[in-house]
Formats: structure tokens, C-alpha cells, sequence
């Protein structure tokens, strides 16, 4: 459990009890875990790796990412309110391990632990941080900014790479999709980046999280 974060470790009793409602399961890169549209039934837990949260358009066919899951993360919590269909798509980045609750048990443990109720809130308040925060920036920044913040934000697994310059599925393209812009302006931005001393490749992406913020405090 060395290097485990704290988050994990926080839910680690309840998610390793045993219970018809819990299961485990390992989903392949690519492997979508709920479609949008679907019923919301559960709760899901990221022990491992990375799930990319997607929104596509019914009617315009344009898809957005709202969000790249690290572990220790929930998703699908909307289930323990009024969502009834799931509102987005949920697909794993890479090889991850994702633990299923189901709504009911998640409830219970809810009404019945005040400890772990107080825990899942102040996870959630941060959660809601963050994604105000993701709003904001797409809203008021350009996108070589909103770039910027997404390598500072996720940089904890960018650089886990051996392989190649991004790690758990975030290609280009991926990284286009989350700035909200096409793939070769990213080329361009990462391109200017490895110029200034922001990035660097050595084995896999690295980034200069002084310089990047550097940047976008101007």
C-alpha cells in the first residue's frame, strides 16, 4: 500500500468488504464501462489507471470530454440523486481497475456512516472545484492556456510514460478533444512549449510545472 494516495486509503475498508452489491472488474484501453443513455444503477470507484468522461450531442454529432478520472476517483455518482439514465459516457484510458457499487448499498453506507458520509462530501465539494474550475478556463481562456493548465493538471500520470510522450490514452487527439480545439493546433502548442522549456521528452512527457504556471500567471 506504499505510495497509495490518501484518498484511496480513505475508502479502502468499505470498497474491500465483501457483498453481492461490490464487484471488480479490469477494462481494457478503450473499453467503454457505461454509455450515455444507459441506466444509472451504480456508483464506480477508480482503483487504477484512468476513465475519460465524454458527452456526445444527439443531434449535432460533436462529442466533448469533461473530465480524465484518476484513481481514487467516483463517477456515476449522479445515480444517488434523480439521475435516472447515465448523462454521460465513461470509457477506460489504458488498462484500469474499476470497482461497481450499487446505488442501493452506496445509500446505506450513506445514511448509516457519518464518517464515511462527511469523507464522500468533501470529495465531492473538491470534484465540483475542479470542474467550475475546467468551465471557467474553456469559457475565459485561449485555448493554448486551457492546454497548459490540462498538462498541469494531469501531470501526475503523463509522466508515468515509458513508451511514448503520453501515457493512458492521452494522445493528441485526446488532449485536442479536452481543450476543445483541433489536433495539429495541439501539435503546434506542444511544439512551442518544447521550444520555451515547458515540456520535454526524455523516455515519455515531462513537464516544468514552474515555468507552466509561470505561464499562465502571465
Amino acid at each position: 500500500m506504499a505510495g497509495t494516495p490518501k484518498r484511496v486509503l480513505r475508502f479502502m475498508p468499505f470498497l474491500t468488504e465483501a457483498g453481492p452489491a461490490r464487484s471488480v472488474r479490469v477494462y481494457r484501453n478503450k473499453e467503454v464501462i457505461y454509455s450515455q443513455g444507459s441506466p444509472a444503477d451504480a456508483v464506480f470507484y477508480l482503483q487504477s489507471g484512468a476513465v475519460k468522461l465524454t458527452v456526445a450531442s444527439p443531434h449535432r454529432g460533436k462529442k466533448a470530454v469533461l473530465a480524465v478520472l484518476e484513481e481514487g476517483d467516483f463517477f456515476g455518482e449522479g445515480c444517488l440523486g434523480r439521475e435516472r439514465q447515465r448523462i454521460s459516457t465513461a470509457t477506460s484510458m489504458g488498462s484500469s481497475t474499476v470497482t461497481r457499487l450499487g446505488k442501493n448499498a452506496f445509500r446505506q453506507k450513506i445514511d448509516r456512516d457519518p464518517a464515511f458520509a462527511a469523507m464522500f462530501m468533501t470529495y465531492l465539494l473538491s470534484q465540483i472545484a475542479r470542474f467550475k474550475a475546467d468551465l471557467a478556463d474553456h469559457f475565459l481562456n485561449s485555448s493554448e492556456r486551457r492546454l497548459a493548465r490540462i498538462l498541469l493538471t494531469y501531470r501526475g500520470f503523463l509522466q508515468k510514460s515509458k513508451s511514448g510522450p503520453f501515457t493512458l490514452g492521452l494522445s493528441q487527439s485526446a488532449l485536442a478533444e479536452m481543450v476543445g480545439t483541433t489536433r495539429s493546433r495541439v501539435s503546434t502548442f506542444m511544439n512551442r512549449f518544447r521550444k520555451k522549456g515547458y515540456v520535454r521528452y526524455n523516455g515519455g512527457l515531462q513537464i516544468d510545472p514552474e515555468r507552466l504556471t509561470a505561464f499562465l500567471q502571465g
